[in-house]
């Protein structure tokens, strides 16, 4: 199963020191697959390098100054590009370095996506009342279009009928799983059978999914506590 955790920095990067900015896992097991996504405001063309480190001090480079366009850099790296932390541990303190040459840009936020042997625990509250709402990655690395799937949530909330609950595939395609049902009960745990889940038959299976939790009343905050999923694909 997998696990994810989100920095929210919005910090600037010193021109010439750069920065370390520091991500604690808590979750101790190996790391089967892993996936990262960062955000860097006023991000000027060729100025940005990215390295990640893990807690045993592991680095891999991410971005050398490549070019891209536009001022906001938002980049994800899947597992092919980070193999070197294949087998080793999650626990501990992960590091993003990011320097910047022109003193400029300012480090939004980021995220690690990890695939662990058990189930995966969110250390990410839902916003309350959020029309972003919150956002769980699970990256897929198995080729292949899907031909069957199962996803399971596990959410505590005081008012399920708050919720609205999706899921979406690698290329976009959504489905809403959960529409503000259930009255007065409290959390939501429920399995998807791949009936359920029929419409994403065909989809490409490899990247990223995305199960995205909409709290959309003020008050009685929840957190997603695991979901996961069963991708077959052929």
């Amino acid at each position: 199963m997998h696990y994810s955790k989100q920095r929210q920095v919005n910090e600037s990067i010193p021109a010439k020191s750069g920065m370390a900015d520091e991500m604690r896992i808590s979750k101790d097991a190996k790391i089967n697959d892993i996936g990262l996504r960062f955000n860097i405001a006023n991000a000027k063309s060729e100025a940005v390098s990215v390295k990640l480190e893990s807690p045993d001090g592991t680095q891999v480079s991410l971005l050398k100054k490549a070019a891209h366009k536009g001022k906001h850099l938002s980049k994800s790296i899947d597992g092919k590009d980070l193999k070197k932390f294949l087998g080793l541990k999650s626990k501990g303190v992960w590091k993003l370095h990011v320097k910047d040459s022109s003193g400029k840009a300012l480090l939004s936020n980021w995220t690690l996506y990890m695939e662990l042997p058990n189930p995966k625990k969110s250390a990410l509250m839902i916003p309350d009342n959020d029309k972003k709402g919150l956002e769980s990655k699970y990256y897929c690395s198995h080729a292949g279009n899907v031909s069957g799937l199962k996803a399971r949530v596990d959410i505590a909330h005081a008012y399920v009928a708050d919720l609205k609950v999706s899921l979406t595939s690698p290329s976009g395609k959504s489905k809403l799983l959960h529409n503000k049902e259930g009255g007065s009960k409290a959390n939501l745990k429920k399995s998807y059978s791949k009936k359920d889940l029929a419409d994403f038959k065909g989809e490409k299976a490899k990247g990223f999914w995305t199960l995205t939790v909409h709290d959309t009343a003020p008050r009685d905050a929840g957190r997603l506590k695991s979901w996961g999923l069963m991708i077959e694909a052929d």
